[in-house]
């Protein structure tokens, strides 16, 4: 079943329409990424909805795929927010 699913997301040009290369690559890259953790087929459908309302959101208000998928882990809460006036530091 996750193979069919992941298929038709690599099918399914509405959700690469109108995207940069890189941002249609990120976008399914996280999608897939989505179904893997969830392979149940009403969430798959869920997954594809939410794709294809990003990339819209990305074409229509020239927003970067990146920052709308961060947007959602946040909403969702898999990221902590920054402080206000701090930087990430890169770590070797």
């Amino acid at each position: 079943m996750l193979e069919r699913l992941i298929e038709e997301l690599l099918q399914d040009e509405s959700l690469t329409r109108g995207l940069s290369e890189q941002e249609a690559q990120e976008l399914l890259t996280w999608l897939i990424g989505l179904l893997e953790e969830d392979t149940d087929e009403r969430e798959g459908r869920l997954v594809q909805r939410l794709g294809r309302r990003l990339a819209r959101l990305a074409e229509r208000h020239r927003v970067p795929v990146e920052e709308l998928i961060e947007l959602v882990e946040l909403a969702w809460g898999e990221e902590e927010p920054a402080p206000p006036g701090t930087e990430p530091r890169l770590q070797a």
